[in-house]
Protein backbone atom coordinates (compact mmCIF):
# COMPACT_ATOMS: atom_id res chain seq x y z
CA UNK A 1 0.00 0.00 0.00
CA UNK A 2 1.24 3.04 -0.97
CA UNK A 3 1.86 5.92 1.88
CA UNK A 4 -1.52 7.82 0.63
CA UNK A 5 -3.48 5.36 -0.98
CA UNK A 6 -6.80 6.57 -3.07
CA UNK A 7 -9.79 5.39 -0.13
CA UNK A 8 -13.37 4.12 -2.10
CA UNK A 9 -15.82 4.19 1.13
CA UNK A 10 -19.36 2.79 0.33
CA UNK A 11 -21.60 4.15 2.02
CA UNK A 12 -22.08 7.22 4.18
CA UNK A 13 -24.02 6.37 7.44
CA UNK A 14 -22.49 6.28 10.42
CA UNK A 15 -19.67 3.97 9.58
CA UNK A 16 -18.49 5.00 6.51
CA UNK A 17 -18.75 8.79 7.85
CA UNK A 18 -16.75 8.04 11.01
CA UNK A 19 -13.72 6.40 9.06
CA UNK A 20 -13.82 9.40 6.44
CA UNK A 21 -13.54 11.43 8.83
CA UNK A 22 -10.76 9.83 10.69
CA UNK A 23 -8.59 8.60 7.49
CA UNK A 24 -8.90 12.80 7.03
CA UNK A 25 -7.31 13.72 10.41
CA UNK A 26 -4.29 10.96 9.48
CA UNK A 27 -3.56 12.53 6.59
CA UNK A 28 -5.25 10.72 4.04
CA UNK A 29 -5.93 13.23 1.08
CA UNK A 30 -7.80 10.82 -1.45
CA UNK A 31 -10.98 9.83 0.36
CA UNK A 32 -13.90 9.68 -1.40
CA UNK A 33 -17.53 8.30 -0.36
CA UNK A 34 -20.36 6.88 -2.42
CA UNK A 35 -23.81 7.12 -1.41
CA UNK A 36 -27.11 6.99 -3.28
CA UNK A 37 -28.02 10.25 -1.25
CA UNK A 38 -26.41 13.07 0.19
CA UNK A 39 -25.68 13.55 4.13
CA UNK A 40 -27.50 12.94 5.89
CA UNK A 41 -28.47 9.08 4.02
CA UNK A 42 -31.74 8.70 3.66
CA UNK A 43 -31.60 5.21 3.97
CA UNK A 44 -29.12 5.03 6.67
CA UNK A 45 -29.85 3.67 10.53
CA UNK A 46 -28.14 6.76 11.93
CA UNK A 47 -30.90 9.63 9.84
CA UNK A 48 -33.34 9.34 12.16
CA UNK A 49 -34.78 11.79 15.18
CA UNK A 50 -32.53 10.01 18.23
CA UNK A 51 -30.33 7.21 19.27
CA UNK A 52 -29.34 5.76 22.72
CA UNK A 53 -26.01 6.83 24.01
CA UNK A 54 -24.24 4.44 26.81
CA UNK A 55 -21.78 1.92 27.59
CA UNK A 56 -23.84 -0.36 29.58
CA UNK A 57 -22.37 -3.65 27.98
CA UNK A 58 -21.75 -7.27 29.30
CA UNK A 59 -18.94 -7.12 27.44
CA UNK A 60 -16.32 -5.15 28.84
CA UNK A 61 -14.75 -4.53 24.93
CA UNK A 62 -18.02 -2.44 23.84
CA UNK A 63 -18.05 -0.96 27.42
CA UNK A 64 -14.63 0.70 26.81
CA UNK A 65 -15.94 2.15 23.31
CA UNK A 66 -18.78 3.23 24.54
CA UNK A 67 -16.83 5.17 27.23
CA UNK A 68 -13.96 6.02 24.86
CA UNK A 69 -16.82 7.55 22.81
CA UNK A 70 -19.26 9.30 25.17
CA UNK A 71 -16.44 11.65 26.10
CA UNK A 72 -16.12 12.98 22.76
CA UNK A 73 -20.06 13.58 22.66
CA UNK A 74 -19.66 15.19 25.86
CA UNK A 75 -16.81 17.34 24.70
CA UNK A 76 -16.94 20.93 25.36
CA UNK A 77 -15.77 22.77 21.90
CA UNK A 78 -15.69 19.45 20.13
CA UNK A 79 -17.60 18.47 16.77
CA UNK A 80 -21.32 17.25 18.75
CA UNK A 81 -21.69 20.03 21.28
CA UNK A 82 -24.93 20.62 22.52
CA UNK A 83 -26.15 17.48 20.82
CA UNK A 84 -26.08 15.26 24.08
CA UNK A 85 -28.79 15.42 26.35
CA UNK A 86 -27.74 12.96 30.01
CA UNK A 87 -31.49 11.62 30.84
CA UNK A 88 -30.62 8.43 32.07
CA UNK A 89 -32.20 5.20 31.11
CA UNK A 90 -34.12 2.37 32.33
CA UNK A 91 -33.24 -1.31 30.56
CA UNK A 92 -36.02 -3.15 31.29
CA UNK A 93 -36.35 -7.06 30.83
CA UNK A 94 -38.21 -10.10 31.52
CA UNK A 95 -37.55 -13.72 31.75
CA UNK A 96 -35.99 -13.61 28.66
CA UNK A 97 -33.56 -11.15 29.52
CA UNK A 98 -32.69 -11.33 32.97
CA UNK A 99 -29.14 -12.97 32.71
CA UNK A 100 -28.75 -9.83 30.13
CA UNK A 101 -29.45 -7.48 32.40
CA UNK A 102 -27.54 -9.33 35.43
CA UNK A 103 -24.16 -9.43 32.86
CA UNK A 104 -24.57 -5.60 31.89
CA UNK A 105 -24.83 -4.74 35.93
CA UNK A 106 -22.16 -6.59 37.12
CA UNK A 107 -19.91 -4.94 34.03
CA UNK A 108 -20.76 -1.43 34.54
CA UNK A 109 -20.42 -1.67 38.48
CA UNK A 110 -16.66 -3.03 37.99
CA UNK A 111 -15.86 0.08 35.69
CA UNK A 112 -15.17 3.24 36.53
CA UNK A 113 -18.45 4.90 35.45
CA UNK A 114 -20.82 2.69 37.04
CA UNK A 115 -21.66 4.19 39.73
CA UNK A 116 -25.00 4.79 40.09
CA UNK A 117 -25.95 1.90 38.60
CA UNK A 118 -28.85 -0.44 39.77
CA UNK A 119 -31.87 -2.22 39.88
CA UNK A 120 -35.20 -0.49 40.27
CA UNK A 121 -38.45 -1.83 41.63
CA UNK A 122 -41.47 -0.46 40.05
CA UNK A 123 -42.51 1.72 43.23
CA UNK A 124 -38.87 3.56 43.38
CA UNK A 125 -39.87 4.17 39.49
CA UNK A 126 -42.87 5.89 40.55
CA UNK A 127 -41.56 7.86 43.29
CA UNK A 128 -38.25 9.25 41.39
CA UNK A 129 -40.53 9.78 38.04
CA UNK A 130 -44.52 9.82 38.95
CA UNK A 131 -45.23 10.55 35.34
CA UNK A 132 -45.55 7.19 35.03
CA UNK A 133 -48.68 5.54 35.72
CA UNK A 134 -48.39 1.92 33.96
CA UNK A 135 -47.86 -0.93 36.29
CA UNK A 136 -44.51 -2.35 34.58
CA UNK A 137 -45.95 -6.17 35.04
CA UNK A 138 -43.29 -8.61 35.27
CA UNK A 139 -41.13 -6.39 34.31
CA UNK A 140 -37.12 -6.15 36.11
CA UNK A 141 -35.51 -2.49 36.01
CA UNK A 142 -31.79 -1.47 35.89
CA UNK A 143 -31.07 1.84 35.87
CA UNK A 144 -27.64 3.58 34.44
CA UNK A 145 -27.59 7.70 35.20
CA UNK A 146 -25.30 8.63 32.74
CA UNK A 147 -26.73 7.37 29.74
CA UNK A 148 -28.80 9.79 27.63
CA UNK A 149 -29.59 10.61 23.97
CA UNK A 150 -28.34 12.08 20.92
CA UNK A 151 -30.27 13.55 17.67
CA UNK A 152 -28.45 10.93 15.23
CA UNK A 153 -29.84 12.49 12.10
CA UNK A 154 -28.15 16.01 13.13
CA UNK A 155 -24.98 14.64 14.39
CA UNK A 156 -24.49 12.17 11.33
CA UNK A 157 -24.99 15.53 9.33
CA UNK A 158 -22.85 17.12 11.63
CA UNK A 159 -19.88 14.38 11.68
CA UNK A 160 -20.29 14.43 7.27
CA UNK A 161 -19.56 18.12 6.99
CA UNK A 162 -16.95 17.84 9.01
CA UNK A 163 -15.29 15.05 6.89
CA UNK A 164 -15.89 17.50 3.78
CA UNK A 165 -14.10 20.22 5.23
CA UNK A 166 -11.18 18.05 5.82
CA UNK A 167 -11.13 17.26 2.23
CA UNK A 168 -13.09 14.34 1.37
CA UNK A 169 -15.28 13.93 -1.38
CA UNK A 170 -18.50 13.00 -1.59
CA UNK A 171 -20.66 11.41 -4.50
CA UNK A 172 -24.32 11.36 -4.15
CA UNK A 173 -27.00 10.12 -6.53
CA UNK A 174 -26.64 8.12 -9.46
CA UNK A 175 -22.48 8.58 -9.54
CA UNK A 176 -22.59 7.10 -6.02
CA UNK A 177 -24.93 4.69 -6.37
CA UNK A 178 -22.61 1.56 -6.47
CA UNK A 179 -24.33 -1.26 -7.84
CA UNK A 180 -21.21 -3.42 -8.06
CA UNK A 181 -17.59 -3.79 -6.89
CA UNK A 182 -14.87 -4.32 -9.98
CA UNK A 183 -12.02 -6.94 -9.34
CA UNK A 184 -8.92 -7.88 -11.29
CA UNK A 185 -7.72 -10.80 -12.66
CA UNK A 186 -6.52 -11.55 -8.92
CA UNK A 187 -9.68 -10.80 -7.81
CA UNK A 188 -8.40 -7.68 -6.02
CA UNK A 189 -10.81 -5.17 -5.25
CA UNK A 190 -10.07 -2.15 -7.62
CA UNK A 191 -13.23 -0.09 -6.87
CA UNK A 192 -17.10 0.16 -7.60
CA UNK A 193 -18.99 0.83 -10.48
CA UNK A 194 -22.27 2.97 -10.27
CA UNK A 195 -26.02 3.56 -11.62
CA UNK A 196 -24.77 5.71 -14.22
CA UNK A 197 -22.24 3.79 -15.46
CA UNK A 198 -19.22 5.49 -14.02
CA UNK A 199 -16.29 3.75 -12.35
CA UNK A 200 -14.88 4.54 -9.15
CA UNK A 201 -11.50 3.27 -8.81
CA UNK A 202 -9.14 2.92 -5.46
CA UNK A 203 -6.41 1.46 -3.53
CA UNK A 204 -8.73 0.39 -1.01
CA UNK A 205 -11.98 0.06 -1.10
CA UNK A 206 -14.29 0.06 2.14
CA UNK A 207 -17.49 -1.10 2.55
CA UNK A 208 -19.79 0.54 4.95
CA UNK A 209 -23.40 -0.49 3.54
CA UNK A 210 -25.11 -1.96 6.49
CA UNK A 211 -28.53 -3.34 5.65
CA UNK A 212 -27.53 -3.88 1.86
CA UNK A 213 -24.35 -5.18 2.37
CA UNK A 214 -25.19 -8.63 0.83
CA UNK A 215 -26.39 -6.58 -2.29
CA UNK A 216 -22.60 -6.02 -3.06
CA UNK A 217 -21.02 -9.16 -1.38
CA UNK A 218 -21.59 -12.65 -0.63
CA UNK A 219 -22.83 -11.88 2.89
CA UNK A 220 -26.17 -13.54 2.91
CA UNK A 221 -25.04 -15.84 5.53
CA UNK A 222 -22.98 -13.10 7.98
CA UNK A 223 -24.94 -9.82 7.58
CA UNK A 224 -29.00 -9.97 7.43
CA UNK A 225 -30.83 -6.81 7.16
CA UNK A 226 -33.42 -6.61 10.16
CA UNK A 227 -35.39 -3.92 11.41
CA UNK A 228 -36.37 -1.63 14.38
CA UNK A 229 -40.09 -0.64 13.75
CA UNK A 230 -40.14 3.29 14.71
CA UNK A 231 -43.48 5.26 15.53
CA UNK A 232 -43.19 9.28 16.33
CA UNK A 233 -46.35 11.06 18.36
CA UNK A 234 -46.74 14.59 18.52
CA UNK A 235 -47.14 16.06 21.70
CA UNK A 236 -49.26 19.03 22.86
CA UNK A 237 -47.14 21.81 24.72
CA UNK A 238 -48.41 20.83 27.86
CA UNK A 239 -47.52 17.23 27.52
CA UNK A 240 -43.90 18.35 26.20
CA UNK A 241 -43.97 19.92 30.05
CA UNK A 242 -45.58 16.43 31.30
CA UNK A 243 -42.89 14.54 29.67
CA UNK A 244 -39.89 16.46 29.35
CA UNK A 245 -37.98 14.63 32.25
CA UNK A 246 -38.34 11.02 31.28
CA UNK A 247 -36.01 8.65 30.93
CA UNK A 248 -35.03 6.59 28.26
CA UNK A 249 -36.98 3.13 28.90
CA UNK A 250 -35.56 -0.03 27.06
CA UNK A 251 -37.28 -2.87 27.44
CA UNK A 252 -35.35 -4.92 25.26
CA UNK A 253 -37.62 -7.79 24.63
CA UNK A 254 -40.54 -4.95 23.77
CA UNK A 255 -39.07 -1.44 22.56
CA UNK A 256 -37.51 1.92 23.56
CA UNK A 257 -39.34 5.33 24.99
CA UNK A 258 -37.54 8.43 24.00
CA UNK A 259 -38.53 11.76 26.26
CA UNK A 260 -39.31 14.26 23.76
CA UNK A 261 -37.54 16.12 21.54
CA UNK A 262 -37.36 20.15 21.42
CA UNK A 263 -40.21 19.90 18.73
CA UNK A 264 -43.00 18.01 20.76
CA UNK A 265 -41.80 14.83 19.22
CA UNK A 266 -42.14 11.44 21.46
CA UNK A 267 -40.61 8.22 19.55
CA UNK A 268 -40.99 4.60 20.29
CA UNK A 269 -39.36 2.00 18.80
CA UNK A 270 -40.07 -1.87 18.68
CA UNK A 271 -37.03 -4.60 19.87
CA UNK A 272 -38.93 -7.28 17.87
CA UNK A 273 -36.65 -7.22 14.86
CA UNK A 274 -37.98 -8.07 11.23
CA UNK A 275 -36.24 -9.15 8.21
CA UNK A 276 -36.92 -8.90 4.60
CA UNK A 277 -36.72 -11.68 2.57
CA UNK A 278 -39.88 -10.76 1.22
CA UNK A 279 -38.59 -8.75 -1.58
CA UNK A 280 -34.99 -8.82 -2.05
CA UNK A 281 -33.68 -9.10 -5.39
CA UNK A 282 -30.50 -11.30 -3.73
CA UNK A 283 -31.76 -14.80 -3.46
CA UNK A 284 -31.71 -15.83 -0.06
CA UNK A 285 -30.83 -12.04 1.50
CA UNK A 286 -32.67 -9.54 3.98
CA UNK A 287 -32.14 -6.86 1.97
CA UNK A 288 -33.09 -3.18 3.51
CA UNK A 289 -36.44 -1.54 2.68
CA UNK A 290 -35.69 1.79 1.25
CA UNK A 291 -37.38 4.98 2.34
CA UNK A 292 -36.94 6.56 -0.88
CA UNK A 293 -38.07 4.09 -2.73
CA UNK A 294 -40.95 2.73 -0.56
CA UNK A 295 -41.86 6.47 1.12
CA UNK A 296 -45.47 5.28 1.61
CA UNK A 297 -44.74 2.31 3.44
CA UNK A 298 -44.65 2.17 7.42
CA UNK A 299 -44.92 -0.63 10.31
CA UNK A 300 -46.36 -3.61 10.84
CA UNK A 301 -49.66 -4.13 12.21
CA UNK A 302 -48.81 -6.28 14.42
CA UNK A 303 -45.88 -4.63 15.21
CA UNK A 304 -47.71 -1.72 16.18
CA UNK A 305 -50.37 -3.43 18.30
CA UNK A 306 -47.39 -4.98 20.22
CA UNK A 307 -45.80 -1.26 20.33
CA UNK A 308 -48.86 0.18 22.02
CA UNK A 309 -49.20 -2.67 24.57
CA UNK A 310 -45.45 -1.58 25.60
CA UNK A 311 -46.88 2.45 25.90
CA UNK A 312 -49.69 0.50 27.97
CA UNK A 313 -47.15 -0.50 30.27
CA UNK A 314 -45.53 2.74 30.91
CA UNK A 315 -47.59 5.65 30.30
CA UNK A 316 -51.06 3.86 29.36
CA UNK A 317 -53.08 7.69 28.26
CA UNK A 318 -50.37 7.53 25.43
CA UNK A 319 -51.16 4.23 24.10
CA UNK A 320 -53.89 4.70 21.73
CA UNK A 321 -52.55 8.00 20.56
CA UNK A 322 -52.16 8.16 16.55
CA UNK A 323 -48.75 8.18 15.14
CA UNK A 324 -47.70 11.23 13.41
CA UNK A 325 -45.37 8.86 11.30
CA UNK A 326 -44.34 5.56 11.58
CA UNK A 327 -40.99 3.77 9.37
CA UNK A 328 -38.63 0.81 9.61
CA UNK A 329 -35.57 1.78 10.48
CA UNK A 330 -33.08 -0.97 9.10
CA UNK A 331 -29.66 -2.11 9.84
CA UNK A 332 -27.39 -5.01 9.16
CA UNK A 333 -27.23 -7.26 11.65
CA UNK A 334 -25.26 -10.71 12.42
CA UNK A 335 -25.86 -13.63 14.52
CA UNK A 336 -23.37 -12.57 17.42
CA UNK A 337 -24.64 -8.89 17.22
CA UNK A 338 -20.64 -7.77 17.10
CA UNK A 339 -19.80 -5.80 14.22
CA UNK A 340 -17.61 -6.49 11.44
CA UNK A 341 -14.50 -4.58 10.94
CA UNK A 342 -12.12 -6.61 9.53
CA UNK A 343 -10.31 -7.79 5.80
CA UNK A 344 -12.73 -9.47 2.73
CA UNK A 345 -12.15 -12.51 3.33
CA UNK A 346 -12.24 -13.56 -0.52
CA UNK A 347 -10.66 -9.99 -1.53
CA UNK A 348 -7.30 -8.34 -1.22
CA UNK A 349 -7.83 -4.58 -1.22
CA UNK A 350 -11.33 -4.79 0.04
CA UNK A 351 -12.30 -4.30 3.82
CA UNK A 352 -15.64 -4.56 5.58
CA UNK A 353 -16.36 -1.92 8.18
CA UNK A 354 -20.15 -2.49 8.97
CA UNK A 355 -23.17 -4.39 10.76
CA UNK A 356 -23.63 -1.84 13.56
CA UNK A 357 -26.30 -4.61 14.46
CA UNK A 358 -29.23 -1.77 16.02
CA UNK A 359 -26.82 -0.90 18.97
CA UNK A 360 -23.64 0.96 16.47
CA UNK A 361 -24.94 4.54 16.21
CA UNK A 362 -22.94 5.28 19.60
CA UNK A 363 -19.77 4.34 18.36
CA UNK A 364 -19.63 7.29 15.66
CA UNK A 365 -17.77 9.55 17.06
CA UNK A 366 -14.72 7.04 17.41
CA UNK A 367 -15.47 3.40 15.23
CA UNK A 368 -14.14 4.90 12.53
CA UNK A 369 -10.58 5.61 14.10
CA UNK A 370 -10.42 1.53 14.58
CA UNK A 371 -11.65 1.25 11.32
CA UNK A 372 -8.08 3.56 10.01
CA UNK A 373 -6.36 1.21 12.34
CA UNK A 374 -7.42 -1.71 10.71
CA UNK A 375 -6.38 -0.75 7.55
CA UNK A 376 -2.99 0.47 8.92
CA UNK A 377 -2.56 -3.08 10.41
CA UNK A 378 -2.62 -1.69 14.01
CA UNK A 379 -5.94 -3.04 15.45
CA UNK A 380 -5.31 -4.67 18.64
CA UNK A 381 -6.13 -8.37 18.76
CA UNK A 382 -9.05 -8.28 21.26
CA UNK A 383 -10.92 -6.22 18.37
CA UNK A 384 -9.79 -8.12 15.50
CA UNK A 385 -11.69 -11.30 17.37
CA UNK A 386 -14.39 -9.69 18.00
CA UNK A 387 -14.97 -7.69 14.72
CA UNK A 388 -13.86 -11.07 12.85
CA UNK A 389 -15.71 -12.44 10.04
CA UNK A 390 -17.36 -15.92 11.23
CA UNK A 391 -18.34 -17.45 7.57
CA UNK A 392 -22.09 -17.34 9.05
CA UNK A 393 -21.04 -19.58 12.52
CA UNK A 394 -24.34 -19.36 15.05
CA UNK A 395 -23.03 -18.72 18.42
CA UNK A 396 -23.94 -20.98 20.90
CA UNK A 397 -27.03 -19.20 23.61
CA UNK A 398 -25.71 -17.82 26.17
CA UNK A 399 -28.81 -16.33 27.92
CA UNK A 400 -27.52 -12.76 27.59
CA UNK A 401 -28.37 -11.84 24.29
CA UNK A 402 -30.03 -8.29 24.23
CA UNK A 403 -32.71 -8.62 21.87
CA UNK A 404 -33.90 -12.79 21.77
CA UNK A 405 -37.43 -12.26 20.82
CA UNK A 406 -38.27 -14.68 17.56
CA UNK A 407 -37.70 -12.60 14.33
CA UNK A 408 -40.38 -12.05 11.49
CA UNK A 409 -40.19 -11.23 8.22
CA UNK A 410 -42.24 -8.58 6.34
CA UNK A 411 -43.99 -11.08 4.70
CA UNK A 412 -45.50 -12.53 7.81
CA UNK A 413 -47.30 -9.56 8.65
CA UNK A 414 -49.30 -6.92 7.34
CA UNK A 415 -50.76 -3.26 7.20
CA UNK A 416 -47.33 -1.97 6.41
CA UNK A 417 -47.99 -1.16 2.96
CA UNK A 418 -48.87 2.28 1.89
CA UNK A 419 -49.80 3.19 5.63
CA UNK A 420 -48.25 6.56 5.27
CA UNK A 421 -49.61 7.47 2.38
CA UNK A 422 -51.89 9.85 4.25
CA UNK A 423 -49.38 11.08 6.59
CA UNK A 424 -46.70 13.15 6.50
CA UNK A 425 -43.08 11.09 6.57
CA UNK A 426 -40.87 11.05 9.53
CA UNK A 427 -38.07 11.82 6.90
CA UNK A 428 -39.12 14.90 5.35
CA UNK A 429 -39.96 16.95 8.63
CA UNK A 430 -36.27 15.45 9.71
CA UNK A 431 -34.08 16.84 6.99
CA UNK A 432 -36.03 20.22 6.72
CA UNK A 433 -34.53 20.47 10.56
CA UNK A 434 -31.09 19.30 10.18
Amino acid sequence: MTSNPSILIIGGGAFGTSTAYHLSHRGYTKVTVLDRFSAPSKDAAATDLNKIVRFDYPNPLYSELGLEAMKVWEATGGLFQGLFRRTGWIMGGHEMTKEFLQSSYETARSGAKGEGVRFLGVDEIKNKWPVFTGSFKGWTNLWSPQAGWVPSGQALLRMATAAQASGVKYVAGDAGWVKKLLYDDGAKCIGALSNNGQVHLADVVIICTGANTAALIEAKDEIVARSHCVGVIQLTPEEVEKYKSLPIVDDFEQGILFPPDENGLLKLCSCRFITNYYNSHVPGASLGHSHEDHAEDGVPRQIEEEMREFVRDMLPELADREWTSTRMCWDGDTKDVNFRVCPSPSHGNLFIATAGSGHGFKFMPVIGKYVADLIEGKLSEDYKELWKWRFGQVPEKTGKEPHPWPQRDLGELDGWKGRNRRTLSLFQPLVSKL
